[in-house]
């Protein structure tokens, strides 16, 4: 879509197709996101809410990990890039941050809402945390075992310093950069995509799993499974699909 067609936009079937990103379905992240569609179809849904549920998971992929991909795309060839100006170098990490921030925070919490579910309580103190982990469960009661355990590491090993880089430094100028360097190293730059990407995915499909219908759990494909190879990364299990022949 032009620029002038989305602000005037028309019916869908009128709008001419242009590139979007460079960006294939072979990237982990694209992929990740893309296996969730059968599950939100899956998911007890009205045709309506379905429609918004992937939305707005698309939107996570889209309007967040799509732009700061590119963004780590920048940053790899600024590594061979020597004549590149420190200003223009620190930008990409900079923009890298926001955008993962973006994408994991607004985006992804936009989806946990559209499936049902307020997870704002990931984001908070971590007295409010514990709180509102501890009700989640509560209000939840087939709540995969360990979930909170895994968002507990989840901000211990990155999520809270990702949060005062983006609110402290890169939003207020809180202090000075030091405390933020890693940030600015590539290496970290590609660890910290993988990071917030992976946890993307592992957080919506427990989410999607309570919307199932009641006993049905997902089931991760390993490769090492001796049954049938699934072109998607889950399964559905029942008790009731064990017993037949």
């Amino acid at each position: 879509m032009s620029e002038s067609e989305r602000l005037n936009p028309s019916e869908p079937h009128k709008w001419r197709p242009v590139h979007f990103a460079n960006i294939g379905t072979d990237e982990p992240f694209v992929r990740g996101i893309l296996d969730l569609d059968p599950v939100v179809g899956a998911c007890r849904f009205t045709e309506l809410e379905s429609k918004q549920v992937k939305e707005t998971i698309n939107s996570v992929m889209m309007d967040g990990l799509m732009p700061a991909f590119l963004e780590l795309r920048q940053i790899r060839d600024s590594v061979n890039n020597p004549a590149m100006p420190v200003l223009d170098r620190l930008q990409l990490y900079e923009d890298l941050g926001r955008k993962l921030w973006k994408a994991y925070k607004d985006l992804t919490e936009k989806a946990a809402r559209a499936i049902g579910f307020k997870i704002g309580f990931l984001y908070d103190n971590d007295e409010d945390f514990e709180a509102g982990a501890k009700a989640f469960r509560e209000s939840n009661p087939r709540l995969r075992d360990g979930f909170e355990k895994f968002l507990e590491s989840t901000r211990e090993e990155w999520q809270n310093e990702l949060a005062k880089f983006r609110n402290n430094w890169l939003e207020h100028q809180r202090g000075d950069r030091r405390p933020f360097n890693k940030f600015y190293q590539p290496q970290y730059a590609e660890s910290l995509f993988e990071a917030v990407w992976r946890t993307i995915v592992e957080i919506l499909p427990v989410l999607l799993e309570l919307r199932l219908m009641d006993g049905v759990r997902l089931v991760e494909q390993s490769p090492n499974d001796p049954g049938p190879r699934w072109p998607q990364r889950f399964r559905y299990d029942h008790p009731a699909f064990r017993d037949l022949k």
